[in-house]
């Protein structure tokens, strides 16, 4: 018995392909087997100008049905590219009646793949919406009625939804919430391309009207869909997203990163702001505080959930320069420096002042939390109940409940209450 047959190095080079040859055989193969919208790049403009003409000429029903019974497999593929011409538009009625006679006398399978990358490309589109429903309408019915079923290449789009006009989307995305059934499944199993219309229009409603889990499913197409959207859309989304419950926190995270890098903070010159309501602003104003507190104090998590504790009564946030972070509340201004992490400085009052560097006009020659500025100590301002002048915060983890107390007596000294604090 022979052993098993060996290559040789000689032999592999018989094996190797030269440069293009691989693009070539890509051609060759596509010519042969086309994609749909291959086969839709390759359609000529004579051949559905003969079409049309040959359609026009039949003058009654009988006519258009014999006609339909004759004309070639490939004349039959340029229904749906001659409905979707710009010209198309302006065909008489009966022309465009005809060409649906014939589609109903000669629909198969084979005509899905190449109407349903035509319709979703020119999406909202009443002629190709119109023949998309006839020639599913007669699958469904020779699927239910063949022994064995015959099957479309993909699952047919009247399964999910009717279609009707720009609504189609919406309609989708309301009967994949009713059913829980996912948005991501669907579109891969129908093919439906978020470059194109309709694939547009689908994440679309995914974010101006979806449930959660929607939401989430179509977050990796929030930023594309969202920066063209229109303002009013905008606000749309962004107003849907406020209302909805559960998402995910890393979720929540990307859509507030997208809002925020394409709108800026609320009061900035972005129209949404304006189309928003107080609510709104306040809890993206909200976020965008938690944020900028996160990412000064990311080697420092016990630092930032000390101050987290107070989000709701900080007033914003702002940066000094690249290590140093201002937060303001209503009575006093925190400064925070991470060339400084376990101290921070308080400046009572509505700004930081006397500060060396002076804010209003600042050469950024010392931090504001430098602790070279002249402060005074945490344990000191309890004890007097003087909260006057620069107070050093400390945080190591004693000395963090220290701080602690010291911001809960600043903020109940602002609202007219004074705490007792025992020796």
């Amino acid at each position: 018995m022979s052993g098993p047959a060996r290559i040789s190095p000689g032999d592999n080079r018989r094996f190797q392909l030269k440069p293009g040859h691989l693009a070539q055989s890509r051609m060759k193969i596509a010519a042969r087997f086309p994609r749909p919208v291959e086969a839709i790049a390759s359609d000529q403009p004579d051949e559905i100008s003969h079409l049309l003409e040959l359609v026009q000429e039949t003058r009654t029903t009988a006519e258009t049905i014999n006609l339909a019974k004759h004309l070639p497999a490939r004349a039959i593929q340029l229904i749906f590219p001659a409905l979707a011409l710009p010209a198309a538009a302006e065909l008489p009625a009966k022309t465009i009646d005809r060409l649906l006679i014939i589609l109903r006398e000669r629909a198969c399978p084979s005509l899905y793949p190449k109407a349903w990358v035509l319709w979703q490309q020119h999406f909202p589109h009443p002629l190709l919406s119109k023949a998309l429903t006839v020639l599913c309408g007669i699958l469904q019915i020779k699927q239910a009625s063949s022994k064995p079923p015959v099957h479309a290449h993909l699952p047919l789009i009247t399964s999910f939804v009717e279609i009707h006009g720009p609504s189609t989307s919406w309609r989708l995305i309301a009967n994949l919430a009713q059913k829980q059934s996912s948005l991501l499944e669907v579109m891969a199993s129908c093919a439906i391309d978020p470059a194109w219309p309709f694939g547009r229009s689908v994440l679309s409603e995914a974010f101006l009207t979806g449930t959660a889990p929607l939401f989430g499913e179509a977050i990796d197409h929030l930023e594309s869909i969202f920066q063209t959207a229109s303002a009013e859309n905008r606000a749309r989304i962004m107003h849907h997203f406020l209302e909805l419950e559960s998402l995910p926190d890393t979720v929540l995270q990307r859509a507030h990163v997208v809002f925020y890098r394409t709108c800026g903070e609320p009061g900035s010159a972005a129209p949404v702001w304006q189309i928003l309501g107080t609510r709104e602003r306040k809890a993206f104003a909200s976020w965008i505080i938690r944020a900028k507190i996160g990412s000064h104090c990311l080697a420092q998590p016990e630092k930032a959930h000390f101050y987290l504790r107070y989000a709701s009564r900080i007033r914003r946030v702002e940066a000094w320069d690249e290590q140093t972070l201002l937060i303001y509340f209503d009575a006093f201004v925190i400064a925070d420096d991470n060339r400084y992490p376990d101290q921070a400085l308080l400046y009572f009052g509505s700004e930081p002042n006397p500060h060396p560097g002076g804010l209003a006009n600042p050469d950024h020659s010392l931090s504001p939390a430098s602790p070279a500025i002249a402060h005074r100590r945490m344990e000191s301002a309890i004890q007097q109940g003087d909260l006057t002048g620069i107070i050093q915060l400390l945080f190591d983890p004693e000395a963090m409940k220290q701080a602690g107390v010291l911001l809960d007596y600043a903020l109940q000294s602002k609202m007219g209450r004074r705490p007792f604090f025992g020796k």
